[in-house]
């Protein structure tokens, strides 16, 4: 998905792509925008990023500060992300990076999305946000992680993945007809896995951007309560999170698909700088918590390592 400049705010009526930072921010490009840039324009509109990718230091601070939130009783849940930023060199293309992570992850939801204001962004999610057509609509309450076993899961992805269960559950029940809650399951994305619940209703179109005045950012990218964990992570910030844990995708002919934007990365001259995070709650483990992030960032890896000729 390529753009030229040419966003509009609203896309009531129109067909074309939405793509949302997590700011609450969004842009959206009309249909007749899809066509890819002539070569070399991409590097000619390259954004600079802000400040130096998170250091392991800056995290544990981060850590500190977020948890000790969660023990004043602030809080229940805060999303705490981080950023990694991994070299390239003349041979590095986005669209290998993107056919790489299309064959490597073929269960999730890919776009490599360029516009002026946001730069270059290659996304691999497997959290659906919103997707239906005419009246029947589905979404996904997404949480907890773990590298793919048989054990039973632990207590605290449980308690994760219900908070943004019960979430979902609130905002859709006066604006859904028909609720139907599925059972709880194990949802694998690459290398790791999550729990999952599906939702699906019955909804006129007309209720839809009432929706998403309500549904993002989910407990599943901030916290909960939601507007105290956005507040906290504004007054307090992790990183600057741009397109990070907003999110993007079709948008017109009659279906709309949006993703979290999860599993990401932006792509600049010479670097990736690649996005990950995780839900703190009371019993979370620093050491851990670095590890989940750094098993997240496997897919932005992978698709860097297929990204030359």
């Amino acid at each position: 998905m390529a753009e030229d400049g040419r966003t509009e705010d609203s896309p009531i009526f129109k067909n074309g792509f939405l793509l949302a930072a997590f700011d609450g921010s969004s842009l959206f490009i009309p249909a007749e925008r899809e066509a890819p840039p002539a070569p070399g324009e991409w590097e000619e509109i390259q954004l600079q990023p802000v400040g130096p990718a998170t250091s392991r230091s800056k995290y544990a601070a981060l850590f500190q500060l977020y948890t000790g939130f969660i023990r004043s009783g602030e809080l229940r849940k805060i999303v705490l992300a981080r950023t990694a930023d991994i070299g390239t060199t003349s041979g590095f293309s986005a669209c290998r990076a993107f056919c790489t992570a299309c064959e490597q992850n073929p269960n999730v939801f890919k776009a490599l999305v360029h516009t002026p204001q946001h730069g270059t962004w290659l996304f691999c999610t497997p959290e659906q946000l919103v997707t239906g057509s005419g009246d029947c609509w589905h979404t996904m309450a997404l949480a907890g992680t773990r590298i793919p076993n048989l054990l039973p899961w632990d207590a605290k992805n449980k308690r994760e993945q219900a908070l943004v269960t019960d979430f979902i559950r609130e905002i859709l029940t006066p604006l859904a007809d028909e609720l139907i809650e599925s059972p709880l399951e194990n949802l694998r994305a690459g290398r790791i896995e999550h729990l999952c619940t599906r939702f699906s209703w019955k909804m006129p179109p007309c209720r839809l951007l009432q929706l998403l005045e309500q549904l993002p950012p989910t407990p599943a990218v901030c916290g909960s309560p939601v507007a105290a964990a956005r507040a906290l992570l504004l007054q307090n910030p992790d990183i600057d999170r741009s397109c990070y844990a907003g999110y993007l995708g079709p948008w017109g002919h009659g279906a709309v698909q949006l993703y979290v934007s999860l599993r990401c990365m932006q792509i600049f001259p010479g670097f990736c700088r690649l996005y990950a995070g995780g839900g703190l709650m009371p019993d979370s483990d620093e050491e851990q918590e670095w590890q989940e992030t750094e098993n997240k960032m496997a897919c932005m890896l992978q698709a860097i390592e297929g990204a030359y000729a």
